[in-house]
């Protein structure tokens, strides 16, 4: 027979996704306050310059690299880095929401995983809810609401017209005022 004692078991928490809100919000903010914004076009590499620079213990970096056509980008974490790896033959709205879709994982989820390659959006389970808050992340970040509302309220009414004050997709900014509760003429 062995010795008795009191033993405690520490399980590991379970994993919570972090406030997108409160993360995008402030970053947004951030942004703003360190000239990321060159009027309603976000600089993406200078933001995730930013992050990098306040954040010296988790380093980013940031890399455009060959890939296959179906693969936007990834972030992985390696010897105490984490790399944003971009497709350099997608185009420069894509590259832009695929960098900020990355920062989305490195702020949201390097607690949860530690590679994350993005071939497929939207996938149901667990890996799509990781994947839809990265995709929300970016198109707050890339349209903020305050901006979206008052280039609307200015009179732009065309989707292409806010697609390129804000340098993203027309299929992007479709979806971004969509959420923001907008309806669409049939024809858009």
């Amino acid at each position: 027979m062995g010795a008795r004692g009191n033993r405690t078991i520490t399980e590991k928490p379970a994993y919570s996704e972090p406030d997108l809100m409160k993360g995008v919000d402030d970053l947004i903010k951030q942004a703003r306050d360190n000239g990321c914004y060159d009027g309603d076009k976000l600089d993406v590499r200078k933001l995730v310059s930013y992050v990098n620079t306040n954040n010296p213990d988790e380093p980013i970096t940031l890399t455009y690299v060959q890939m296959d056509s179906a693969t936007s980008g990834s972030l992985t974490y390696e010897k105490g880095v984490w790399i944003i790896r971009v497709n350099k033959n997608h185009n420069s709205k894509r590259q832009r929401f695929t960098i900020l879709h990355e920062l989305g994982h490195y702020i949201l989820h390097r607690n949860k995983l530690q590679s994350f390659t993005d071939e497929i959006f939207f996938r149901a389970g667990l890996k799509g809810d990781i994947e839809y808050r990265a995709n929300e992340f970016a198109s707050k970040l890339l349209m903020p609401e305050d901006l979206v509302r008052k280039a609307i309220a200015e009179g732009i009414r065309n989707l292409g017209m806010l697609a390129e004050r804000f340098d993203v997709s027309s299929p992007a900014m479709k979806l971004r005022v969509q959420e923001l509760g907008y309806k669409l003429k049939q024809n858009e």
